[in-house]
C-alpha cells in the first residue's frame, strides 16, 4: 500500500463500489481512497498497488488484494485482484530480511532495490558522519 509516491507517478482513485468491496474484506489496513503505483518508474504493463492485506482464517494464510490498472485509470483492465507475492528476499535468512512486496512476475527491479529519489537534503554532511566515528 502506498499513500506516498515512491517511484511510478501513476495514481488510482478508487470508485465507491471498489471502496465498499475493500471495506468488506477482513483487512489490516484502513481503506484509502487513493494510492500510488508501487512499481518502479518507467515500468512496462499495468500499474499495481496493494489495496488491502486480508487476514486469512483457518487454513487460509493472509493474502493481498491488489488494484491493477492501465495508463487510462478508468479504462479496461482496471480490477481488484488477488495476486501472489514475489518470493524474492533481500538479506534472506538474516534478522533484517526484507521481502520484495510486489506481485509475482512484476516488471523491473524488486521493491527493496529502489525507493524515493534521494536529494542532497537526504544525505548527512561529511562533518556530521565523521562525528559518529570519533
Amino acid at each position: 500500500m502506498s499513500v506516498y509516491q515512491v517511484s511510478c507517478p501513476a495514481r488510482i482513485l478508487f470508485l465507491p463500489e471498489e471502496l465498499s468491496a475493500l471495506g468488506e474484506l477482513d483487512g489490516g489496513f484502513d481503506v484509502e481512497p487513493s494510492l500510488w503505483c508501487t512499481l518502479e518508474a518507467g515500468h512496462a504493463g499495468p500499474h499495481h498497488v496493494i489495496a488491502q492485506c486480508v487476514r486469512g482464517s483457518g487454513p487460509t494464510a493472509p493474502w493481498d488484494m491488489w488494484a491493477r490498472w492501465g495508463d487510462d485509470e478508468y479504462g479496461p483492465g482496471r480490477e481488484l485482484v488477488r495476486l501472489d507475492a514475489c518470493p524474492a528476499k533481500f538479506l534472506k535468512g538474516a534478522v533484517s530480511e526484507e521481502g520484495c512486496h510486489l506481485p509475482l512476475g512484476h516488471p523491473g527491479r524488486h521493491g527493496y532495490e529502489f525507493g524515493p529519489p534521494i536529494t542532497a537534503a537526504d544525505v548527512l554532511p561529511d562533518w556530521l558522519v565523521r562525528r559518529f566515528f570519533e
